[in-house]
């Protein structure tokens, strides 16, 4: 077609149409309150997760004292069971030799086996009381 030079060509610009306006909210409004939510909900589980890491380290702490504390008090148990005895023996042997006559003191071999005899029970009366003391310093 051909168009004459008597008519006009009429060119439109987009910006010249106008827009149909569609209310939304303000992306910044949108952006911050989605940022405040995820910061909330971030704080929200990071503080669970300290407070159960609090929780569960104080129970484990809390077990391992109590096993090492009835440990320490059944050895505690043992060690005067066998102090006890220790200091019964040394007692019989005391009383064995001072119940002797004076032909089994005159005998050196048999005195000099009661006094080693008494000499290490007196070293294992010594070094269970240092134990004893150990045990007592332990919580």
């Amino acid at each position: 077609m051909r168009r004459s030079r008597d008519e006009e060509v009429i060119i439109i610009h987009e910006e010249d149409v106008p827009k149909k306006k569609v209310k939304r909210p303000p992306q910044k409004t949108r952006s911050i309150w989605k940022s405040l939510i995820y910061g909330v909900l971030l704080a929200c589980i990071w503080g669970w997760l300290v407070y159960a890491g609090y929780h569960f380290t104080k129970q484990y702490f809390d077990t391992t004292i109590n096993n090492l504390q009835q440990t320490n008090a059944l050895n505690m148990q043992a060690i005067n069971e066998r102090l006890a005895s220790i200091n019964s023996e040394i007692n019989a042997i005391k009383e064995a030799i001072s119940q002797t006559d004076q032909t089994l003191s005159s005998s050196g071999s048999i005195q000099a086996e009661l006094n080693k005899k008494i000499e290490l029970l007196d070293k294992q009366l010594q070094d269970l009381e240092k134990s004893l003391e150990i045990l007592k310093e332990a919580p």
